[in-house]
């Protein structure tokens, strides 16, 4: 049965904690370098040098927006022996690969109005490439000021969601509208990142309002201390809110408040799995969102995500690459690697 490899990291400075991560990490790195070099080779138009260059036109906007991502980032090329710009690539694949984006990923919160026993969840089906299954991971990080992180990743890339010890989680999910551009903002995944080093509700609320991007994408953030999830729809000039409606709130790959934004095909999937949570509305466990994860109604467009279309190599085709639960009660993450209809769920403690 798969399961993702699992590393701890800490440092007394940004840099020390991307270099812990690039040592321990070294050999998923070459491999998720590797596969996005031949990704790219039968994708674009671009040569790996371009595409070098192009992600390292991010860098200049990091060091202003997000100055301790950036360490953390060049001390991952230096911990894995990686050049800057390798690293940078795999970092901004979200915008390399951005057009046209395929569909990616189903998001959710539950506040303890829904759960059982006055729970509260954190939610993501991670859909993409079977091609990355070979490097992803779950890293746990200790930053310089003690707050703890952890969540999972593409080897190489900085945490892309998960929770934090201030009771503080975000999920993503992919999103383009008409005003995307091949142009420079911050790198989805630092923004990401830069989400989960803060302490409260109303700092995330506040950087997601604010930093500059050239793409969209939606963000939830949860935090338990509040006992309160929104939903941020975030595009290239604004952002547009959605709150819990009876505790409950679903996105997947489609604008909701503004869909005349939107430049992809909708999807049925948030739509199905707001249905299947309100089932058991009162009565949401951890064992009850397994189940809806795993739901295949509207197959090839299920919720659960297998790789249907024969016309692609198969690290091409599109599939559910991991389920993931954060239980803020009790501070840990429920982890499933593949197909949550078929994978084995590990639980990994904050």
């Amino acid at each position: 049965m798969l399961h993702y490899p699992f590393i701890k990291v800490s440092g007394a400075t940004y840099y020390e904690i991307g270099k812990d991560y690039g040592r321990q990490a070294k050999d998923l790195i070459a491999h998720a370098i590797s596969d996005y070099k031949q990704v790219f080779a039968g994708s674009s138009d671009r040569s790996w040098e371009e595409i070098q260059q192009f992600a390292l036109s991010f860098v200049d906007i990091t060091r202003r927006v997000a100055p301790e991502v950036m360490e953390e980032v060049e001390g991952i090329a230096e911990g894995s022996g990686f050049s800057l710009a390798d690293i940078m690539v795999v970092n901004c694949r979200y915008e390399i690969t951005k057009f046209p984006q395929k569909h990616e990923c189903t998001t959710a919160a539950v506040l303890p109005e829904a759960a059982k026993d006055g729970k509260m969840y954190l939610v993501k089906n991670w859909d993409y490439r079977v091609g990355i299954m070979d490097h992803v991971m779950i890293i746990h990080i200790t930053q310089p000021d003690g707050t703890r992180i952890m969540g999972l990743t593409e080897a190489g890339q900085v945490i892309r969601g998960g929770m934090n010890s201030h009771g503080l989680g975000s999920v993503s999910n992919n999103l383009q509208s008409i005003y995307d551009a091949w142009a420079v903002g911050l790198p989805t995944v630092f923004a990401r990142r830069q989400l989960l080093k803060y302490k409260t509700f109303d700092e995330i609320k506040d950087f997601i309002l604010n930093f500059p991007r050239a793409v969209s994408c939606n963000i939830m953030i949860a935090g338990y201390k509040e006992k309160k999830a929104v939903d941020f729809e975030v595009y290239p000039g604004g952002v547009d809110m959605i709150e819990t409606e009876n505790g409950v709130v679903t996105h997947a790959n489609h604008f909701i408040v503004q869909p005349e934004i939107h430049a992809l095909q909708r999807s049925p999937r948030d739509a199905r799995l707001r249905e299947l949570l309100m089932k058991k509305h009162g009565e949401i466990d951890a064992e009850y969102i397994k189940c809806c994860m795993a739901d295949h109604e509207n197959y090839p467009q299920a919720l659960c995500r297998h790789p249907a279309d024969p016309t692609l190599p198969l690290g091409m085709r599109s599939c559910t690459v991991s389920n993931e639960i954060m239980d803020f009660e009790a501070g840990v993450i429920h982890i499933c690697a593949g197909q949550p209809c078929s994978g084995e769920y590990s639980t990994y403690v904050l």
